[in-house]
């Protein structure tokens, strides 16, 4: 069994993936008196709606205007890495974007996307697979990276790793991932990554500059990239833990 080098999440197989898609292109077809049951059993990551926060992040509506979208996106592709449940896939679909492509490796979280676009009639793509072995081909208008880049680091404190030399081999991978995003983004396309700065002493960020990323950015060849700041997330999470994004144009 293979893990993220975050350990926090198990990623699936060749096999796992390949099967997983083949349940995936069949969703339209499974019966209301299938899905709905499986929808209202889930536990699920993003919050919709108006319900109560309890241990998740936040509601995901907030985040959504914090990332600062367009209130139309027709004639726009999208691609949501890490898409969960779909809550901004969904966004994006009913603000004109096509083609939409959700990504994540969690099957049972594609699925319920997959139910909730079919029951909302949206025109949405999910797709089981491992970032950044996405297997894609072609580049997309919008890129949302929201809450993946940190996984596939050892230290998930992103504010060591772009400033202290024992993270080397941590900011080897992550400059690796920042372009490969930047590969995905169409030339004058933008991407949106939300980063959880994790910290092992709340003191440690009193000194963070989360300007710092934005150079990583340009770096990995966007033109500009800016700090949208933070969102409403859930307040207890906020001791040890800031969620930021940025965008960054191609």
């Amino acid at each position: 069994m293979k893990y993220t080098r975050s350990g926090d999440y198990t990623l699936p197989g060749r096999v796992h993936r390949l099967a997983g898609n083949v349940a995936l292109r069949l969703t339209p077809w499974v019966p209301s008196r299938v899905s709905d049951p499986f929808l209202r059993r889930r536990s699920y990551y993003q919050v919709f709606g108006g319900r109560e926060v309890v241990d998740h992040q936040g509601l995901s509506a907030r985040k959504w205007e914090a990332m600062q979208m367009p209130s139309d996106l027709k004639g726009k592709s999208v691609i949501d890495i890490g898409c969960s449940e779909g809550f901004f896939c969904q966004e994006c679909a009913k603000r004109g974007a096509a083609p939409v492509l959700g990504v994540d490796s969690s099957l049972g979280r594609l699925l319920c996307a997959s139910f909730l676009a079919s029951r909302d009639g949206l025109n949405i793509r999910y797709k089981m697979s491992v970032f950044p072995d996405l297997g894609l081909r072609g580049a997309f208008d919008y890129v949302l990276c929201l809450s993946v880049l940190h996984h596939s680091l050892s230290q998930k404190n992103l504010w060591k790793v772009l400033v202290m030399e024992e993270s080397a081999n941590d900011l080897a991978i992550l400059r690796q991932q920042l372009s490969f995003l930047r590969s995905l983004t169409a030339d004058n396309g933008k991407c949106i990554a939300e980063i959880p700065y994790e910290y092992d002493d709340p003191v440690e960020r009193e000194v963070v500059d989360f300007e710092i990323l934005n150079s990583e950015l340009k770096a990995a060849g966007f033109t500009s990239s800016r700090c949208l700041g933070t969102w409403d997330y859930n307040r207890e999470h906020r001791v040890r833990k800031d969620r930021i994004l940025y965008v960054a144009e191609a």
